[in-house]
């Protein structure tokens, strides 16, 4: 279908809930991406290999469409994103990379040719672990069509896993972190080491062994 980048940022991006369609730049362009269910967003199985492609600076959304276009199945995670101007003070909606530099695409070869001549890659990275890569991308776009605010930054490495047994993100699983007194599910991405926060109550969440997907 219709994706990760400097190490130390971070950010909190709202779900993508909509008041004004119109005033977003690109809505009919990013609508289906921004919703789809995770099946769809990130299918399997499909007859080529994932990869990720590091993109030329800010040319993620560029590269989607030129894929689209090729009929390259391909992932781009988006969120949207409301700034500020310092000067006016004008609020912007539009629509943006959840992993900025990065996109993901399942090609084989041939394909893969075909995606590095729209110069817009400046590397391919393989996928070792198929299988996990898509179970990782697969919670991520959970929390993206279930318009639940996220925090981006660094993936966590250690931590206990655990599985949200209620609400709208009932069965996702996820390494537990605790800040101040809140507690929150890392949804992480480990071939880019970047991941997505949720914040959960405590009482929402059961501890679970390691899932299968994760290696």
């Amino acid at each position: 279908m219709n994706s990760a980048s400097a190490a130390g940022r971070s950010g909190t991006h709202a779900g993508p809930r909509v008041g004004n369609p119109g005033a977003i730049k690109g809505w009919e362009t990013w609508q289906r991406a921004l919703f789809a269910e995770p099946e769809e967003a990130v299918p399997e199985p499909v007859a080529g290999c994932w990869w990720v492609a590091h993109t030329r600076p800010r040319n993620e959304k560029a590269l989607a469409l030129e894929l689209r276009a090729l009929g390259i199945c391909h992932y781009l995670p988006l969120s949207l994103r409301t700034t500020r101007s310092p000067r006016t003070g004008r609020l912007t909606r539009s629509i943006v990379p959840v992993f900025p530099g990065y996109l993901f695409f399942n090609a084989g070869e041939r394909q893969r040719q075909l995606a590095l001549k729209t110069n817009r890659i400046a590397r391919t990275i393989a996928v070792a672990d198929q299988r996990q890569l898509v179970g990782e991308l697969r919670q991520i776009q959970r929390v993206l069509c279930t318009q639940t605010d996220f925090q981006w930054e660094p993936a966590l490495e250690v931590g206990q896993w655990a599985r949200v047994i209620a609400g709208p993100l009932r069965g996702l699983e996820g390494v537990v972190c605790r800040r101040m007194s809140q507690m929150r599910l890392a949804l992480n991405v480990r071939l880019l080491s970047q991941a997505v926060i949720v914040e959960v109550a405590r009482d929402l969440l059961e501890p679970i062994e390691r899932p299968s997907y994760a290696g």
